[in-house]
């Protein structure tokens, strides 16, 4: 290259055109827009992440309080969570991963998601503390508005629940008035401070029995024939807003006994028995005529309240079922079918689903109602209900 054809280059560089200050100024302006629209589009998306992980956190808070529902062996639920195991709820949210002091705590019941931030699990994913202090909410503020987790629809339904049931001999008898006082029932739950309390009762005439006040989980429920030091081990599990009822039955033929009945049947002494929720009754009958009696009608009557009933289960078969209308006071309704108890045989009869009207209306409670039953071979019983328990 000669020294005229360097000098053209040199001065083709110096004339390539380049960028002013306004462009450089222009450009940068552009990109600060279209930084900030991204900002502006992808901040959203950010925070809805940031609630659903939320969200998820909180819900695994609710199942380490009151346990995992999905969690069954053999169709019985198995976790309960801290107030299983306490009967209580936390005080704060520590006290899911540090013993508090109390000797029924099986926790840790929760894991933090990263080992090295040790209070991970109480803080929401904007890193702001939960707000928590032992009632049924938890809720988060981290959004600027308050994201809530409610445990349950009430701490009753997570600490008093109802449990119920009847207790009969090997054969369906219920205890009676002579032999009453001869079952002691005892349920142990943890009492909301780290121990465990026993609740006893005893079992009224037609074998009921009832506890109340019970906090969710899997208790157990000891059933002791007084007579002979003989126990039977249950257990129950209440779930919340339980309202449960069981039937227990002895190892033994123990109980017998009857009363009332013109025809082949007698009343089992003492074995009336008002259900849990006051609309309906049992009674035990038995045959000791010495051949079988057939059953293909029943006719019961009372003189108040004005009610209507629908039900009609012989011995854990529906005979009669009947709506639109129900069955009034003293009319006489077919079986479905002739009902057969043979001699030496007893068997439950139960009345059930007490209505205002004959085509509905309001439950009717039929606590204290003296009823007169009687059945198509003559027999006639008196049944008395007594008071709702």
């Amino acid at each position: 290259m000669n020294l005229e054809e360097n000098n053209r280059m040199i001065d083709f560089r110096n004339n390539s055109p380049g960028f002013t200050l306004i462009e450089l100024v222009l450009v940068i302006v552009i990109m600060g827009i279209m930084a900030a629209i991204a900002v502006q589009k992808l901040a959203p998306i950010a925070d809805s992440f940031k609630i659903e992980e939320t969200k998820a956190e909180m819900d695994r808070l609710a199942l380490a309080i009151v346990g995992n529902p999905d969690l069954q062996n053999n169709g019985v639920r198995t976790d309960f969570g801290y107030v299983g195991d306490i009967g209580s709820l936390p005080p704060d949210l520590d006290a899911l991963v540090s013993n508090p002091g109390y000797a029924t705590w099986n926790g840790p019941y929760i894991q933090n998601s990263f080992e090295q931030l040790a209070d991970d699990f109480k803080n929401d994913a904007w890193q702001t503390d939960y707000t928590y202090s032992g009632g049924i909410t938890i809720t988060s503020t981290g959004s600027g508005s308050n994201i809530e987790r409610r445990l349950s629809g009430s701490g009753d339904f997570l600490l008093y629940n109802q449990i119920a049931g009847n207790v009969y001999d090997l054969d369906g008898t219920p205890p009676d008035d002579t032999y009453n006082d001869s079952i002691l029932l005892r349920l142990t739950i943890p009492d909301g401070t780290g121990g465990t309390i026993t609740k006893s009762t005893m079992t009224d005439i037609g074998g009921y029995f009832s506890f109340d006040s019970i906090p969710i989980g899997n208790h157990d429920l000891d059933i002791i024939y007084i007579p002979d030091d003989d126990t039977i081990r249950r257990f129950v599990s209440v779930s919340p807003g339980s309202d449960l009822y069981g039937e227990y039955y002895l190892a033994a033929d123990i109980w017998s006994g009857g009363s009332g009945g013109s025809g082949g049947i007698t009343k089992i002494t003492g074995s009336d028995s008002l259900y849990a929720d006051c609309r309906g009754f049992y009674f035990w009958i038995e045959n000791n005529s010495g051949s079988a009696v057939s059953i293909d009608s029943i006719t019961i009557t009372w003189s108040s309240p004005t009610a209507y009933y629908r039900y009609v289960i012989w011995d854990g078969t529906t005979v009669v079922n009947r709506n639109n209308p129900k069955v009034a006071s003293g009319e006489t309704v077919a079986f479905s079918s002739t009902r057969t108890i043979n001699d030496g045989e007893s068997l439950r009869v139960d009345i059930d689903n007490f209505r205002a009207n004959p085509v509905g209306g309001l439950n009717v409670d039929i606590d204290n109602v003296d009823f007169t039953v009687q059945f198509s071979d003559g027999t006639v019983i008196s049944v008395s209900t007594g008071a709702c328990p």
